[in-house]
């Protein structure tokens, strides 16, 4: 298994991952475990038909080496992102670990991919955590030159639908760890004859607006759709910082 993983790294290498579908792993510490979290999201305006497998290797200090391995098949509609699995290490092992996703699409070619290794010094790994370490690895992305606020979604409702609509949308916002650059503001107004709207608000930019229903389904739809877009936003923020403008 490991020959074939080595295999699969040199010979694909020069193919790009994550343009389509994007994998990604999060860690969170929670006091004397890890909490392993596996993303996808959708790059592309139609729906993908995908599997994903989420495969931990770990290597003790004797050198005994084990895996543990989820998989399944899904679908991942456009703009969307979603939780595929979860699993929990014990943040004080010692031993070096490896935590790798990949994403095939259903002609088993590689869409997507992350990996993050524990308890290891090597220079070209993406995230290193020690294993006494008391952070959240998500700060190794943090700027280094201030302080940055990110994942804040403030409350400006006037009516219990969209008191709903808020919940329904920062629920979605935590379950799924978007931990956006910028401030979102889920505003209600109002409207003609006395209705109201919501406003999604970012960065001073409204990115969904729509008229204010008590329907439940109806709140929990406007809600996914609200995510999608603010999923949207947030990377097109991320592509526009890293275009380089000549004039």
């Amino acid at each position: 298994m490991w020959v074939f993983l080595i295999f699969l790294s040199t010979s694909v290498s020069a193919q790009v991952y994550n343009s389509e579908v994007e994998a990604e792993i999060q860690l969170n510490r929670n006091t004397e475990f890890l909490e392993v979290t596996g993303f996808a999201y959708n790059r592309t305006r139609i729906s993908q038909s995908l599997e994903y497998v989420l495969t931990i290797f770990r290597t003790d200090e004797n050198g005994n080496r084990s895996k543990k391995e989820q998989s399944n098949r899904f679908i991942l509609q456009p703009g969307e992102k979603i939780v595929l699995s979860s699993a929990t290490i014990d943040a004080f092992d010692p031993s070096k670990m490896i935590i790798l996703l990949l994403i095939y699409n259903i002609d088993k070619e590689l869409l997507g991919k992350d990996r993050i290794v524990l308890n290891d010094d090597s220079e070209d790994e993406r995230i290193v955590l020690a294993p006494n370490e008391d952070s959240d690895v998500r700060t190794e992305f943090a700027a280094s030159d201030g302080v940055e606020l990110r994942g804040i979604v403030l409350e400006d409702t006037k009516t219990k639908p969209g008191r709903d609509f808020y919940r329904e949308y920062i629920s979605a916002y935590q379950r799924l760890q978007i931990n956006g650059p910028k401030v979102v503001t889920v505003k209600e107004v109002l409207a003609i004859a006395n209705n109201t709207k919501i406003e999604v608000i970012i960065d001073n930019e409204v990115i969904m607006e729509f008229f204010v229903r008590p329907q439940n389904d109806y709140i929990s739809g406007m809600a996914e759709a609200a995510i999608g877009r603010s999923i949207a936003y947030f990377e097109y923020l991320e592509k526009q910082k890293n275009i380089v403008r000549r004039y």
